[in-house]
């Protein structure tokens, strides 16, 4: 299902016009269809920016923050687990 159109009047440039009328001829399309579509790609193409930050406040990698004196030998193989879980504990392994 199509979305409803509605109908509109612009103005165009005389050359513009002849243009678009010729492009619609040799494709076997609509100047109607050809400005649809220009307007949609130009829409998408201006449309704003919607910039998330990139890190939040609650980032578990804010928590790496001072790691590197923690004592933990095996930080940079077993990141992860660090960073992401929760509830480990350090054991004699991780020393």
């Amino acid at each position: 299902m199509t979305d409803p159109m509605v109908r509109t009047q612009i103005y165009l440039p005389r050359d513009i016009y002849e243009w678009l009328k010729q492009r619609a001829d040799d494709q076997g399309t609509t100047m109607a269809l050809q400005i649809r579509e220009a307007l949609a790609e130009y829409i998408v193409e201006h449309q704003p920016v919607k910039t998330m930050p990139i890190l939040r406040e609650d980032d578990p990698i804010w928590e790496l923050i001072g790691v590197e004196g923690s004592g933990m030998a095996d930080g940079a193989e077993n990141h992860d687990n660090y960073i992401y879980a929760r509830d480990w504990e350090m054991d004699e392994d991780n020393l």
